[in-house]
């Protein structure tokens, strides 16, 4: 009897969304959720003998196991004759394999060229070999005893297909040309399909050959009469595979650059209307290649910018075809299709990550292999896709049935894998690592799913504070069986990796649906920049003082209602706010938690800090020039994230100013003469400051437009200097010359002398 656990996914993971929103800006003091639920987000992880389905489920897979190690570095091809052997042909050093009923592997062949694209087996038990570059065909007897059997002059040879009289077809490139070689070993040039080559063969039984090619993704219907028909054209640059089923349908995978694919349809020219293409495939093989498994265009299958195209069918027939399967992203990088008898085209999956290198139709279920991780996904007639397993090899070249199994060929490394019918004895899910950004305690973890009776789950943990699991980690830590929630015991630290093994029971598997880890990053501290302080009345100051700001004391109180009419434009009458002094600090939070501040204060000459605001929200205030005697001072800007943590692990930094000058009083103005003779007027004035130092002067003459005046120096820069002004020239009537001098705390003194009209 099943025993079902009782949180519920979906109103869970509502749940931790509520909680997320209800954090607003403040996310210090909140608990955070990894959750693991979607196909997506298993996918990051490692899986072993494990599955996971389209809508994000994990179960045990199909036994898998190696049954057989090349030692080379990519088995490109395979083929298999009647009598159950199975071929494989290799790169990078031309060595063909065979595997007996019992799966040991025998070399049989070593070609002169570095790589066996392709090989194909006929009736009597004789192997076709296709090799590159500029290889040739040869033939391998029962015996074992290898001939040349026809060089097609081509530079390589992608695909061999044995029709149904005996004859072999040959795949070329770079010139897209079809040979067809009869068993005496005579060839001819079947057919151009005016594209640079020809990747996958396939021979219906009435004759008729299909044929993929590249650059332009082309799917050729080719009769014995010689008769070209473009079934479809992919989106992108390459047909890899082709697979006839058993209804008279066609499964095939393309990939490949878009960008290299002709918006025209060569192979629906006639003869006398060739077409010249352009492309810029080019291809190199050579025996020291790394072993990546590229195809004919040069860039291996990067995503195209098209999308894919294709009408309405169905995968098996008389079931509607549901949308179309993707995996991640809107982009297309790879797809499979099916071409129906009637000529329809149904695109059955695409992905923008993942190259599909084999299909593999079996009854009412599709097999496809890609090269992430040598991924093998299975989809039923209902488009329910699975990840049913992994090799963990770079690519699943080549699916090939054996009898209730399946053989899975690879690339880096050259392996062969068998995939029984049933589950594994065990299995493991290994899920990414998370990186909670700071050092973080970890809290419970929980999950949802089923367990038949006698099927087991327990899941482990471990934490480490470097971002690949290594020596440094933790050990795993475990097994935690309790779907409600269980602590974990790991210790506190940056990542968190967690793993379930999963083991099955009478034939069934138990499922993991989500996966849910708590946890709370410690709280980083405020960070505070920089302290400016400078005269409020400068420019570009802008007086802004929050709703926030506290009070320390009744002066300070007024100060801030002043600085608030200040900002506001309408200064209370008599008010000097404009001439206080603007603190300004820059201040951030890691966390982004809500910052308040404090103020405080300490004379030059003292040894205590006072109190000058409290709870500030912005990063400024203005020291009015009533609240402090002049004098020198240092400031202390204190942040805190109370706001946003628990007390216990709010935290504060501090930042102390530069000594600056706090100056209220104007300077002293006195008029030392006055004189007039004639035309001109003359008069001397001596200012002085107790504090700073005079560092502007100007005047005006009855009232009119100010101008500026030096010091009798010529340079305005102490704390006492002496200013004269004359003025020429001057009528007889009487006039008044005021003066203004300013200190470099911007406080400024008015002094003034007239001149008499001569006619007194």
């Amino acid at each position: 009897m099943k025993k079902r656990f009782r949180i519920i996914r979906k109103s869970f993971t509502a749940l931790v969304l509520l909680m997320a929103v209800a954090a607003g800006l403040s996310y210090g003091a909140e608990t955070q959720f990894w959750s693991s639920a979607t196909f997506e987000d298993f996918s990051k992880g490692e899986l072993s003998n494990v599955s996971l389905s389209r809508e994000g489920a994990l179960r045990l897979a199909p036994q898998m196991e190696e049954v057989f190690n090349a030692e080379q570095a990519v088995i490109w091809a395979v083929a298999k004759d009647e009598r159950g052997n199975v071929y494989l042909g290799t790169g990078h050093s031309g060595k063909v394999f065979r595997l007996g009923p019992d799966l040991k592997g025998t070399l049989i062949y070593t070609a002169p060229e570095p790589d066996v694209f392709a090989l194909a087996a006929d009736r009597q038990g004789n192997l076709f070999v296709g090799t590159s570059p500029d290889g040739k065909v040869y033939k391998v007897d029962p015996q074992g005893n290898a001939q040349e059997f026809y060089n097609p002059k081509s530079k390589y040879i992608w695909a061999l297909q044995i029709a149904s009289d005996g004859s072999l077809f040959v795949g070329t490139g770079d010139r897209g040309l079809i040979h067809r070689v009869q068993q005496n070993g005579t060839g001819e040039s079947f057919y151009d399909t005016q594209q640079r080559h020809v990747v996958s063969l396939a021979a219906q039984p009435d004759g008729v050959l299909v044929a993929g090619t590249e650059p332009n993704g082309l799917l050729y219907r080719v009769t014995p009469d010689k008769k070209g028909f473009v079934l479809y054209q992919a989106p992108m640059a390459e047909i890899r595979s082709l697979v006839l089923a058993a209804d008279g349908s066609i499964y095939a995978s393309a990939m490949g650059t878009a960008s290299e694919r002709r918006s025209t349809t060569p192979g629906l020219a006639t003869p006398s209307q060739p077409i010249q293409l352009q492309t810029t495939t080019s291809i190199t093989v050579q025996a020291a290649v790394p072993a990546q498994a590229p195809g004919p265009g040069e860039d291996g299958g990067q995503p195209g910018s098209e999308q894919t195209q294709g009408g309405a069918g169905a995968l098996i027939p008389g079931i509607s075809a549901p949308p179309v399967t993707r995996i991640r992203g809107a982009g297309t990088r790879s797809s499979l299709f099916r071409v129906l008898k009637d000529n329809t085209v149904d695109t059955i999956w695409e992905s923008d990550s993942e190259n599909a290198y084999d299909v593999l139709p079996q009854g009412e279920t599709l097999l496809f292999s890609t090269d992430e991780k040598g991924r093998i996904y299975q989809m039923t007639a209902e488009r329910q896709l699975s990840l049913i397993s992994q090799t963990d090899q770079e690519q699943t070249t080549r699916l090939i049935p054996s009898g209730n199994n399946v053989l899975a060929t690879t690339a880096n490394l050259g392996k062969v894998f068998r995939m029984g019918s049933q589950l594994s004895a065990k299995g493991s899910y290994e899920s990414e690592v998370r990186d909670a950004g700071n050092i973080a305690g970890w809290g419970t973890l929980r999950w949802t799913g089923e367990a038949p009776s006698g099927t087991s789950m327990e899941f482990y943990a471990r934490s480490g504070n470097s971002n690949r699991p290594d020596a440094t980690w933790s050990d795993w830590t475990g097994p935690y069986r309790n779907a409600s929630g269980e602590l974990l015991k790991v210790p506190a630290a940056r990542y968190l990796q967690w793993k379930a093994d999963l083991a099955p029971a009478g034939g069934q598997s138990p499922v993991v649906r989500d996966v849910t880890v708590a946890y709370l990053p410690r709280n980083r501290g405020p960070e505070i920049k920089e302290i400016s302080i400078a005269p409020a009345n400068s420019a570009g100051t802008t007086v802004s003082i929050g709703n926030g700001v506290g009070s320390a004391g009744n002066s300070l109180a007024n100060a801030v209602a002043r600085a608030r009419r200040a900002s506001a434009g309408t200064p209370a009458a008599g008010s000097s706010a404009q001439r206080g002094l603007g603190i300004r600090w820059t201040a951030s939070d890691p966390d982004e938690d809500t910052i308040r501040y404090n103020l405080f204060f300490r004379g030059e000459d003292e040894q205590e800090w006072k109190p000058l605001a409290e709870d500030l929200s912005v990063a400024f205030f203005q020291i009015d020039p009533d609240l402090l005697p002049d004098g020198r001072y240092r400031i202390k800007v204190v942040a805190n994230d109370a706001t946003s943590n628990a007390q216990e692990t709010a935290r504060t930094a501090e930042r102390l100013s530069a000594p600056f000058l706090l100056d209220s009083t104007p300077p002293q103005l006195e008029l030392l003469e006055v004189a007039r003779v004639a035309g001109t007027g003359t008069a001397r004035f001596r200012a002085q400051d107790r504090l700073g130092v005079i560092v502007r002067a100007e005047y005006s003459i009855d009232a009119e437009t100010s101008q500026p005046v030096l010091s009798e120096d010529r340079v305005l820069d102490s704390t006492e200097e002496t200013i004269r002004i004359s003025v020429t020239p001057l009528d007889e009537k009487e006039h008044l010359l005021t003066i203004r001098v300013y200190d470099s705390a911007g406080n400024v003194a008015v002094n003034k002398a007239v001149w008499k009209s001569i006619a007194q």
